[in-house]
């Protein structure tokens, strides 16, 4: 605390533009700021916000991090994911067991299912027979889509899936292992590209494999999203930008991602991803430290930062912190019954090569309450342990 606050009072934020001068600062006075005195400069009192929420959020959330870290997840009580369905915490299980019309049937909208088939491709350590393959193919369109509406909601929910992209995959333009919110509930997607959501109507994230980096990172859009030049548009924001996070093409990977929810007039949101039952990624009001180069923020990353400025409709350079500044949380929505309600499974691919087969595999789906973990290898028999 006591170097938050050192550095807090050292630190200056120094903006520039490519072209044109910003204006200084204007002094504040006490009634309007009465946390500070009108001495502090912009700078300071933003980042006395940033510290202020720190001090007030994070402690909860990290704590809550350490809980799930040490939790084994729900799928350990359940050998290869036999009977997890019936966990009072898991809200949406799908195997893609049974015929393709039965699994239909558990979703509400279907798109180009002529692309889907079962296969007896299935995940190490699960317990069925088939696995769900997209197989997109430029003469028939960009892809197919699998969505569910979660009824009632939830303001906290972990989603885990397996998936496989195969090795001779072209560049994906987006992927879902995706889940968000619209209220009131829709029973499709109803995502606007390029443009920041209504904070009371809706959010979303996927999990994407960015095309030609084939580098797993977040892809999200909600109403508080950074925007890029040349005009401020806003593409779904990433956070993590880890070169280590490559896309294991030809193998079966475990994506888990968390989504908590922001109290309303709060930036307390967070999320957190596991690939294959390690956390690479937790943000929320105050962590991870870093900074922002327009839609993308870097953790562990500091010193020049850039955002766009909507208002101003120009770029902000400014110095972080040394440590990077604190990510500053995510407000999801400004109405609580805006809350997380749909999981979507999807391939779109725009730059297929006519003729050949994007294969994209899904099983082992859990929606749920807690975390969740990987799935839990059937124990060897006893007889199997005696062998030499």
């Amino acid at each position: 605390m006591l170097v938050a606050m050192q550095e807090l009072f050292s630190m200056t934020r120094v903006a520039a533009t490519d072209a044109v001068p910003r204006e200084k600062t204007k002094s504040v006075s006490s009634t309007e700021c009465p946390q500070f005195p009108a001495s502090c400069s912009l700078a300071v009192r933003r980042l006395a916000g940033l510290l202020i929420a720190f001090v007030a959020f994070s402690h909860l959330r990290l704590a809550n991090a350490q809980d799930w870290s040490k939790s084994p997840g729900i799928a350990s009580r359940y050998l290869q994911d036999v009977g997890i369905g019936s966990d009072a915490a898991v809200v949406f299980a799908e195997e893609f067991e049974g015929d393709l019309e039965e699994i239909e049937s558990h979703w509400d909208t279907v798109r180009d299912k002529g692309i889907m088939s079962l296969s007896n491709e299935i995940p190490p350590d699960s317990s069925g027979k088939h696995s769900l393959l997209m197989s997109q193919v430029a003469e028939k369109g960009t892809g197919g889509d699998l969505y569910r509406v979660l009824k009632g909601g939830h303001d906290r929910l972990f989603t885990r899936m397996y998936v496989r992209i195969a090795d001779d995959c072209e560049p994906i333009h987006h992927f879902g292992t995706c889940v968000g919110g619209n209220y009131p509930a829709t029973p499709w997607p109803t995502v606007k590209a390029g443009q920041p959501t209504d904070g009371s109507k809706a959010f979303w994230l996927g999990i994407e494999p960015f095309g030609s980096k084939w580098q797993w990172d977040y892809y999200t859009y909600w109403c508080d999203m950074r925007g890029s030049p040349p005009r401020g548009q806003t593409w779904g924001n990433s956070f993590i930008h880890n070169p280590e996070l490559v896309v294991r093409r030809g193998a079966w990977t475990c994506i888990e991602v968390m989504v908590l929810m922001n109290d309303v007039g709060k930036s307390n949101g967070e999320l957190a991803l596991w690939i294959d039952g390690t956390m690479v990624s937790h943000l929320g009001a105050g962590f991870p430290r870093g900074k922002w180069e327009f839609d993308k923020f870097k953790p562990g990353v500091a010193g020049e930062a850039v955002v766009w400025d909507q208002t101003a409709g120009r770029r902000e350079h400014y110095q972080t912190a040394p440590q990077g500044d604190p990510f500053e949380g995510f407000r999801f929505r400004t109405d609580e019954r805006l809350n997380v309600n749909f999981i979507w499974l999807y391939t779109y691919i725009t730059k297929g090569t006519r003729g050949h087969a994007n294969r994209v595999w899904f099983d082992d789906v859990v929606v749920a309450t807690e975390y969740i973990g990987p799935l839990s290898p059937q124990k060897p028999l006893a007889s199997e342990k005696s062998k030499p």
